[in-house]
């Protein structure tokens, strides 16, 4: 799964995919790469192992994956990066453009607003947001909230102080979750 931080600058703070993810997926392709080198080198025909290509492929495609939000409070700019290695996309919005960053929750699975979770066909989620003032919403994340476990709420009040956008969410953080012993 990818996971994403808040991380510091200079001049502002970005939500990115965390460095550990970069890191075991680019020593895997590295892994892959030497076993790979070894057994051509012994004579093995790749015909014998297309899985292993494979592999390496998806993992370096892992490695140089980009899902990076940059909120830069110098130029008062939030700037979209989106793509892997250097075939990126790119969308800047200015502060001004910025509505409020906005958490919502909705349950998977039921068209129901009031649905509530269950452990088998439905699951509670939710979606971490940029509303820009013409109602138009960039969606930064989705994420089931057993997953988040308050980290996005967390990233989102830091994004806000750093950058003092306003924040919207559309109920608190649900204080009365079931949390059974293996949970702690």
């Amino acid at each position: 799964m990818v996971r994403h931080t808040t991380y510091l600058h200079a001049h502002g703070i970005s939500y990115a995919v965390t460095r550990m993810f970069h890191l075991t997926s680019a020593l895997f392709t590295l892994f892959l790469a030497w076993g790979l080198s070894v057994n051509l080198a012994e004579g093995v025909s790749l015909l014998t192992m297309p899985h292993i290509p494979l592999l390496l492929l998806l993992s370096l495609a892992a490695a140089t994956y980009r899902d990076t939000w940059r909120f830069d409070t110098a130029t008062q700019s939030v700037t979209s990066i989106y793509g892997f290695g250097p075939f990126c996309k790119r969308e800047t919005h200015a502060f001004g453009d910025v509505q409020r960053l906005e958490i919502t929750h909705f349950v998977r699975g039921s068209n129901d607003k009031d649905a509530k979770a269950n452990k088998r066909r439905l699951r509670a989620m939710l979606v971490f947001s940029l509303r820009l003032r013409d109602d138009e919403d960039r969606t930064i994340e989705i994420i089931a909230e057993k997953t988040s476990q308050g980290r996005t709420e967390s990233s989102m009040q830091a994004i806000a102080s750093v950058t003092g956008l306003p924040l919207y969410v559309d109920r608190p953080r649900d204080m009365d979750l079931n949390i059974s012993y293996k949970d702690l």
